[in-house]
């Protein structure tokens, strides 16, 4: 048995709030094993260098375990992003952990999994662990006190956990508590993983390449507990697209009912053979609003994204959702893969088409090593392939020039209130609301209502 000190360094507030999950999976895991866990949250007090360090000091850790949840902080390509500054910045945290403390510090995260090496060279950390962390952390410190051989990095053998490998997160009472009174929203997974081949996402890269459902027992047991311990009413069930193709989460959705637990809640769906009877049986459920993942702006920029749909499906989605009396957003990236001057014209049109709902616009994608885009980046002569890609790199089509692309969307999106460009605008737009209305939550749901 060991005392594990958890740190989730995850900083970002935009829109809101999100409750530190990953990080919260693997500490209840840890404790399920015997462990002695207790949870740290930067975000949560105020970003203190010397709270962190004293709270550390108190609890006399073995092991430091420290989640990097974010490699970039915004996917905004206008973002002037600077990760040798961050992680500088954490590495100096890690060398003042090490300096008052005996503790092992373990690095974890998406973002540890999707850069390994160069974040545990660039932070000073001992080790790092890359995939589901679950059983990979508890078997890394296993190892360590057998004074077993292990590598700095340990890649998780069990990756991707079963189903049933895959529990609940920890809900510390002060963190769920501080996450949601500031945001009105506490995050549930109920599967992981994506079978989906989107040419921009790492989530098959971190999750794995099928869906795994968690027990549906489990998940409402999370949910009663919330409900009824402190409670809370509106979740954000985080999976990566909670509509799964084969209609796995009916079953989840009809037990949510049957619970009657006077819940609300919202979700990443696809446009991908949605029906009206799905989205009228997630609405008796509970479900107050979704988030589409169109993430393109016409059938030709749909499929260079690789997507199972087209725009037909888009608007067929939409109408379906917003007729329901559902809250709608969607996330839409111009100058990716195909995009022409002709599409982005045929974009634009597109999305004054779309109605009753809230379209956040972007452009250009990121690109990560791990995810299909960087292949077609190289043979689009975007970057070379022995790029780094540390600092942000992002994807824009040969065929258009960024800022022409820029004022384009901007000219003819600027006098309709549902059309949110630049990125900025919608921030801007959030951060009067929560200021001058107190609004907590998703926030662009309360943009359908004004």
């Amino acid at each position: 048995m060991s005392k594990l000190f958890f740190i989730s360094f995850n900083c970002c507030n935009h829109p809101y709030e999100v409750y530190p999950l990953g990080m919260a999976a693997v500490a209840a895991s840890a404790a399920q094993q015997g462990h002695i866990v207790h949870l740290y949250d930067y975000l949560m007090y105020g970003q203190n260098d010397e709270h962190l360090i004293e709270s550390a000091k108190n609890f006399e850790p073995d092991y430091i375990c420290i989640s990097i949840r974010n490699f970039d902080e915004d996917l905004d390509s206008g973002y002037h992003a600077n990760n040798t500054e961050k992680f500088s910045v954490l590495a100096t945290r890690i060398k003042k952990l090490r300096e008052n403390t005996s503790a092992i510090i373990i690095l974890g995260g998406a973002a540890i999994s999707l850069t390994p090496n160069i974040l545990l060279d660039r932070t000073g950390a001992d080790y790092a662990v890359v995939g589901e962390g679950e059983k990979a952390l508890c078997g890394l410190i296993s190892s360590l006190q057998k004074s077993e051989p292990v590598g700095r990095i340990l890649y998780s053998t069990d990756f991707p956990l079963s189903s049933s490998d895959i529990k609940g997160a920890l809900y510390d009472p002060e963190l769920v508590r501080w996450y949601y009174e500031q945001s009105d929203l506490i995050g549930i997974q109920t599967k992981r993983g994506c079978p989906f081949h989107c040419l921009y996402c790492t989530y098959p890269s971190l999750e794995g390449h099928r869906f795994r459902h968690r027990n549906k027992e489990d998940v409402l047991d999370e949910i009663r507990r919330l409900r009824k311990d402190y409670g809370y009413r509106n979740f954000f069930f985080t999976d990566s697209v909670f509509n799964d193709p084969a209609g796995d989460y009916k079953e989840f959705v009809e037990a949510l009912i049957r619970q009657e637990l006077d819940i609300q809640w919202c979700a990443y769906f696809t446009p991908y053979r949605l029906t009206q009877p799905d989205i009228e049986l997630c609405k008796q459920s509970g479900m107050h609003a979704v988030e589409l993942g169109t993430d393109a702006s016409s059938s030709t920029t749909l499929a260079g994204l690789n997507k199972m749909f087209d725009w037909s499906d888009v608007i067929r989605a939409n109408e379906i959702i917003t007729n329901a009396g559902l809250a709608c957003a969607h996330f839409i990236i111009f100058g990716g893969p195909d995009e022409t001057y002709q599409t982005l014209e045929e974009g634009i049109e597109n999305c004054l088409q779309l109605e009753k709902c809230i379209v956040f616009g972007y452009t250009g994608i990121r690109i990560y090593r791990d995810a299909p885009l960087f292949k077609r980046a190289v043979a689009d002569g975007v970057i070379q392939e022995n790029e780094a890609l540390f600092e942000p790199v992002h994807y824009f089509s040969p065929h258009v020039e960024k800022e022409k692309m820029n004022e384009e969307i901007a000219r003819r999106w600027s006098r309709k209130r549902h059309l949110v460009f630049p990125p900025g605008k919608g921030k801007m737009i959030s951060q009067s609301l929560k200021t001058m209305f107190n609004a907590k939550g998703l926030i662009w749901d309360q943009l359908c209502q004004r």
